[in-house]
């Protein structure tokens, strides 16, 4: 684990979309922040989708990075993955609260959040940094997107439809080193080991490690398999049919084909907090009951 952080005194709280079951979760968070006279800042949207904007202060999620000390993501995995995103290149501590089932970047359930709350006031926790990949257009004819897009779990390549294959030709560092027919590839962080990749085949990686993963999806041919390499790399892929590049499972882009996509390392880590250590094998033996008798 990584060094004591500071005392927390504002914490940006932001909610799953379109769960308006999570409001108890909310007002009793909302109720032990104030107990511990910490400033709760609510992102606008999750105040809207309470209906409570008329009478609780909220927020842009710009000003709530620039100003609050932690992040509250209040849903699951897929929620945590969107705040990452969001706030990327921020530095911001993101702390997940699962309102649904087990997930892996979740550390606290609601009915923890009492003695949760306490503990980062008097900053006994620490952050984890998590590789972050980011990817960008380098060459199409059709696709003008000037920003660079991060993901925190993985870019999944996949074929334009429910039908035929993507063709790809894959180089790192300008270099080709595969042909790919098949019905996507995974580009995932070891953050992302455990989500799409491991059911893809790919390996579980520990998530401090600075790896990015190369996993086939249904490969049309058995020779295809995955690899692992090291965060030095930038890996370029030419799409030779028409297809999509999709981030975290929640964005999706038509990538034309001829298109050149190119994926590395970001620059900025998500930072993660984590309250005991050693939580990740905690959490791996509880998904896939490893260590019973």
């Amino acid at each position: 684990m990584s060094k004591i952080n500071k005392n927390v005194k504002s914490v940006g709280v932001i909610l799953r979309p379109q769960s308006t079951y999570i409001k108890p979760i909310f007002m009793d968070i909302q109720h032990h922040l104030q107990e511990q006279d910490i400033q709760m800042m609510l992102e606008y949207s999750g105040a809207r989708m309470l209906n409570i904007a008329d009478n609780t202060k909220s927020y842009d999620m710009q000003y709530i990075c620039e100003h609050a000390d932690m992040l509250f993501s209040i849903g699951g995995d897929g929620t945590l993955l969107s705040v990452a995103r969001q706030s990327y290149g921020s530095n911001i501590p993101i702390l997940g609260i699962n309102s649904g089932r087990l997930g892996y970047l979740t550390i606290a359930m609601p009915n923890e959040m009492p003695s949760v709350i306490k503990a980062i006031k008097h900053g006994k926790y620490s952050v984890n940094q998590h590789l972050m990949l980011e990817g960008y257009v380098q060459e199409s004819a059709g696709l003008e997107i000037m920003r660079p897009f991060v993901a925190l779990n993985e870019f999944l390549l996949s074929r334009e439809g429910v039908s035929g294959m993507l063709e790809l030709e894959a180089y790192i560092d300008n270099v080709l080193f595969n042909h790919y027919r098949l019905d996507g590839l995974l580009v995932a962080t070891p953050t992302g080991s455990s989500a799409y990749n491991i059911s893809a085949g790919g390996s579980l990686v520990y998530s401090k490690c600075r790896n990015v993963l190369l996993t086939p999806v249904c490969p049309h041919s058995l020779t295809q398999r995955p690899i692992i390499l090291d965060d030095s790399f930038t890996m370029s892929f030419r799409f030779k049919t028409a297809g999509a590049l999709i981030c975290d499972g929640q964005q999706r882009i038509s990538v034309p084909q001829n298109s050149v996509i190119c994926i590395k390392v970001a620059q900025h880590n998500a930072h993660l907090v984590e309250l005991v250590p050693n939580f990740y094998f905690v959490r791996l033996k509880e998904k896939f009951g490893w260590g019973a008798s």
